[in-house]
């Protein structure tokens, strides 16, 4: 009787754990250097799954996403909204809302001390209403929507809530 009850209390835990994992909450462990300063390679990073069910991506987020319906989990930030055109000019990214609008440059205090947007592979980009434009904090090693183009809004699979670094000991919420 004892067995028994210890064993379906570790079946309910089980499968508990699994739609936990499956729907809700997911840990990753960070590979390279692409969003560095804010997450760096060895950070275990704890993704939201259902932070945009109710609400859609904000410039800034961090996301996972998988590109192209790909199996490769990428963490990206959000800079580039649907209906907007982005474009890197002199290091810099700008956005335009409209057909007329000029531009505004966006404000990243989130980069490393000196780092610009590599011009590589992008001078306009037209996203579509289900499109988002990401790119990695550490834009001299991250590919990303420069490279693999537009994020698909169902290829974004949740949004980063926070890191942990063991190592040193840190914690960072975002």
């Amino acid at each position: 009787m004892q067995k028994a009850k210890i064993l379906s209390v570790f079946i309910v835990a089980f499968i508990a754990a699994v739609l936990i994992r499956t729907f809700v909450m997911e840990g990753f462990i960070v590979v390279g250097a692409s969003m560095e300063p804010a997450i760096k390679s060895g950070d275990y990073v704890f993704v939201n799954k259902l932070a945009f069910i109710k609400s859609e991506p904000k410039r800034g987020d961090v996301v996972v996403a998988s590109p192209r319906g790909g199996n490769k989990k990428l963490i990206k930030r959000i800079i580039g909204l649907p209906g907007e055109r982005v474009s890197i000019e002199n290091g810099k990214v700008v956005i335009r809302a409209g057909r007329l609008d000029e531009g505004e440059i966006l404000a990243e205090a989130y980069l490393g001390e000196g780092q610009t947007s590599s011009t590589t592979g992008i001078s306009l980009i037209k996203l579509d209403l289900e499109e988002y434009f990401a790119l990695g904090d550490n834009r001299m090693v991250s590919i990303d929507s420069r490279e693999l183009g537009p994020v698909d809004e169902w290829d974004i699979k949740g949004k980063v809530i926070g890191s942990l670094n063991l190592m040193h000991f840190r914690y960072k919420g975002f």
